[in-house]
């Protein structure tokens, strides 16, 4: 295993590669980041061994690939189109002033809850080096997030365009062009919420935090995520704004309390536990360092850590309602329609939540049946009532299933099969010591075989869901296609707004919707990788097959015959099918 530093330093170097291609004209960035990556794995091949070498390229790789998700092009594109754009156009600057507490207490918050984390990676003995591995991979994914958030508060910039209403937010990796009539909520705060937009103590949601100082915050809701900027309500321009909005557009105000404040104790206790323990790995790393530094058997360590995710699995609920915000819905049409539909479930004692949000999902948690919660955004609760029913009864399935506890309990068979078969030819591993490539291969295998067996299993939950659920709604199978198209087309739709508002061009872009059937590289990746099968499948089985059984053959065979290039096999011409049925229910 490289030592830390050494990941350190190129991680650091990785980074650089990204940002000089980035700045680069894009021919000429293209040619050297790919002449500086074959040299940079070259160089590790002299360097290092075989094993350190692919781990050294695995881990920049990663880190790699996370940066790029940061450092767009399209994005650079549209900074300089706005840019270009304000030269020539009447605009307004929105004056702001800067106070550098605000950008210090957040990253404070990062290092306070990886701080453990970042004491294992230094101090823990070499023996749990995969470990390090990983954890490794954790603090690149925290840092990468927090690159933006860094740069928004150094180089954000806030016009105002009168003549257009229009919001404009420069920004070095995240900048905004807002139209102003599709500002569908807002709201006064009168400070920066930071247990709402700290990326650490947020679930379900997707806000932009431009805030740079405790001055009181402007939330603007758009389709697909929420802008934060300070504002002074009581300037002209902020008037000016209101009137460039639609008549009609919710306003509230709401008066934010400081951390300490005894009204938001329970809710930084929460939000803290989840962040070290749900967001953050310093939790479970504390625990193990504790239990290294008492020197106690292993059984010992792995009796403490099931206990302890056992116990995380039963306040799971608690845990993710205070991490979104949600509020439980105790009245209203939507109250009824859900009680009716937990009835016919049998699971009377599920609560239902709703989360301030503008991204359209819903998931339910909860360890038992007596437990259970659901909880949906407030975009999807605008969705027509049929389609929000069979939502919740897709989730009520999960619940009554226990499907919740099954995704953890299929964990832990995995990493059990590999520790018994670790046990069981231990003598042979140690044989393949000796081969260094073989070993590589195996390891790389079951980092692979991992995400692919969860995939299954999440699937085959999600696609019993579909079915059992369809059976508790009037129309079966038909109103839970119907409200699986209208959630897709929703979810496209706000993709579509928001990429609008941040890349060049963006309604130029041909894209298939996640309702289509897409090429077969994607299909693959979806049927063998993610939680969900594709959207399309789901559609179509509801509307094909009419019962479990012939449900379940299908989609087994689909798992295998969808991921293959259409040349291999006859198409089922699913968009074709589905397409037919959208024009029947219209």
């Amino acid at each position: 295993m490289p030592q830390a530093i050494t990941i350190i330093s190129y991680f650091l170097l990785t980074g650089m590669i990204a940002f000089i291609s980035f700045i680069l004209p894009k021919r000429i960035g293209k040619v050297m980041e790919i002449s500086v990556i074959l040299g940079f794995i070259i160089y590790l091949f002299i360097m290092y061994e075989i094993t350190e070498a692919l781990m050294l390229i695995s881990l920049c790789a990663f880190i790699y690939g996370s940066l790029i998700v940061i450092f767009d092009r399209d994005k650079q594109a549209k900074q300089r189109q706005l840019k270009e754009e304000l030269k020539q156009t009447l605009c307004k600057k929105i004056p702001q002033s800067k106070d550098v507490r605000r950008l210090t207490l957040d990253i404070f918050f990062v290092l306070l809850v990886s701080s453990i984390g970042l004491l294992f990676i230094f101090y823990a003995p070499e023996t749990y080096a995969l470990l390090k591995f990983f954890i490794g991979i954790y603090f690149i994914l925290t840092i990468t997030q927090f690159v933006s958030r860094v740069t928004n508060y150094v180089t954000a910039e806030l016009y105002f365009l009168p003549e257009e209403n229009r919001l404009i937010i420069l920004s070095a990796l995240e900048p905004r062009d807002l139209p102003l009539e599709e500002v569908q909520k807002i709201r006064w705060e009168t400070g920066p919420d930071l247990l709402r937009l700290h990326p650490m103590f947020t679930f379900m949601t997707e806000n932009m935090d431009y805030t740079i100082s405790f001055d009181s915050v402007l939330r603007l809701s758009f389709p697909g995520e929420t802008i934060y900027i300070n504002f002074d309500s009581k300037s002209y321009i902020f008037g000016q704004l209101l009137k460039g909005m639609k008549e009609n557009t919710e306003q509230k105000e709401k008066k934010v309390v400081a951390l300490w404040h005894p009204d938001n104790l329970k809710r930084l206790f929460w939000k803290g536990y989840y962040a070290i323990t749900v967001k953050g790995i310093s939790a479970y790393t504390g625990l193990l360092f504790i239990l290294i530094w008492l020197d106690v058997p292993s059984y010992v360590m792995i009796g403490f850590v099931l206990v302890w995710w056992v116990f995380n699995l039963y306040i799971s609920d608690r845990v993710l309602v205070a991490a979104s915000d949600a509020k439980e819905l105790t009245e209203g049409k939507l109250f009824t329609e859900a009680q009716q539909l937990f009835k016919q479930a049998g699971i009377r004692k599920t609560r239902l939540y709703l989360v301030d949000s503008p991204i359209y999902n819903g998931m339910a948690t909860g360890m038992n049946l007596g437990r259970g919660t659901i909880m949906l955004t407030t975009a999807t609760a605008q969705l027509s009532i049929n389609t929000v029913k069979a939502i919740i009864a897709h989730e009520a399935i999960h619940i009554k299933k226990r499907d919740i506890l099954i995704h953890q309990i299929a964990r832990m068979l995995f990493f059990g099969g590999i520790a018994a078969g670790t046990y069981l030819f231990y003598d042979q591993l140690l044989i393949l010591t000796d081969h260094i490539v073989l070993l590589t291969i195996l390891i790389y295998f079951l980092m692979t075989l991992f995400p692919m067996y969860l995939s299954f299993v999440a699937q085959w939950t999600e696609m019993r869901a579909d079915y059992l659920g369809s059976l508790l709604l009037d129309e079966k199978g038909s109103q839970m296609a119907k409200g699986l198209y209208e959630l897709g087309i929703a979810q496209d739709e706000a993709v579509k707004k928001k990429l609008s508002y941040s890349t060049q061009d963006a309604n130029s872009v041909k894209r298939k919707l996640s309702t289509e059937r897409e090429g077969w590289f994607l299909r693959f990746i979806e049927f063998q990788f993610m939680v969900h099968p594709p959207l399309y499948w789901r559609i179509y089985s509801l509307r094909s097959y009419k019962s479990w059984s012939s449900t379940l053959l299908a989609w087994t065979a689909a798992r295998l015959k969808e991921s293959l290039p259409d040349f291999f096999r006859k198409s089922i011409n699913c968009n074709e099918q589905n397409a037919k049925e959208v024009k029947a229910w219209k």
